[in-house]
């Protein structure tokens, strides 16, 4: 655990308890892809939603094939594709994809030609180039004294494939955006769940794109492969018991911008006060014909500057 008592923090995500809802982009990416199509907010909603639910490439949408459930804390479309329920008592959400219903026992060849997605995303956490308050702009630097990644995270349901000759792999992911306060950003991955097993450091090129990934291994993440919610490949770990996660990034930030400048793959040497944290999203990239449940609370990233 990181002592902030001799730190000023901010935690960065507006929102943290889910509290107001979500918007909802479409199903498919792309062109149009990243304009809201409707609101998922329950009675106790009392603002604008600061999040946003993403579910490209997943068969049915939230909102033109949503069904009525009777929960106005739950959201689910006509063919059980998808399903976010927030808990007002524990403050999280818990997040359903039935990738079994999107490909139906075929192959991705033979279904759909994407690997279904069902994330909750923020963006644009702050307008960073406007802003004119050092104190305030300061913490969504990534050049903070310590910066540390947190939330709480239990797997409550994990239906294995039914096409055991298939890639079989249901990833629940978590990024947040290094922006460069004048071009692309790089993203900076820790992957809380891979069906197959413990997942090893990144850092490449995005498929198709022009950022950059980092990505943590599992052992940094949970603090050991063993706390991990598949410590061995396809044993995965059902329970309802939490996971707390903490991870520092502070040191990983220094890596990333060392590579950054190694590989010169911004043209030209850059420092941490090149970048700032322009959002984050946390969910499910599947291909395997899998169903699976994953909760989330207290996710948040922390920017801490020593007390003067």
């Amino acid at each position: 655990m990181v002592d902030t008592s001799k730190y000023e923090i901010k935690r960065l995500f507006k929102d943290e308890s889910f509290e107001n809802g979500f918007n909802i982009f479409p199903v498919m990416n792309g062109a149009g892809g990243n304009v809201p199509v409707g609101k998922f907010q329950y009675p106790t909603s009392n603002a604008d939603p600061s999040w946003f639910i993403a579910q490209w490439y997943s068969v049915n949408c939230l909102i033109n094939e949503r069904k009525d459930t009777g929960n106005p804390y739950e959201i689910t479309d006509t063919e059980n594709t998808k399903r976010i329920v927030y808990n007002p008592e524990e403050k999280s959400v818990a997040l359903s994809l039935n990738a079994k219903n999107c490909y139906k026992g075929k192959s991705k060849s033979d279904a759909i030609p994407y690997w279904p997605h069902l994330l909750i995303e923020q963006r644009n956490i702050c307008d960073y180039k406007n802003m004119t308050d050092p104190e305030e702009k300061k913490f969504y630097s990534t050049a903070g004294d310590k910066i540390f990644a947190e939330f709480d995270i239990r797997l409550l349901n994990f239906e294995p494939t039914t096409n055991p000759e298939d890639l079989n792999a249901c990833q629940f992911v978590a990024y947040v955006y290094l922006q460069r306060v004048d071009g692309n950003h790089i993203y900076f991955g820790f992957n809380p769940f891979d069906n197959r097993g413990p997942i090893k450091f990144l850092w490449k090129k995005e498929t198709g794109g022009s950022n950059w990934i980092y990505g943590l291994p599992t052992e940094v993440t949970y603090g050991s492969i063993e706390n991990s919610l598949c410590p061995e490949p396809y044993d995965v770990k059902v329970s309802d018991e939490w996971k707390h996660v903490e991870v520092d990034l502070t040191p990983h930030i220094d890596n990333i911008i060392e590579m950054a400048n190694k590989d010169m793959i911004f043209g030209k040497e850059v420092t941490r006060d090149d970048f700032y944290f322009s959002g984050t999203n946390m969910g499910f990239e599947t291909h395997a014909n899998i169903n699976c449940t994953i909760e989330v609370k207290n996710y948040n990233i922390v920017s801490c500057f020593e007390k003067k």
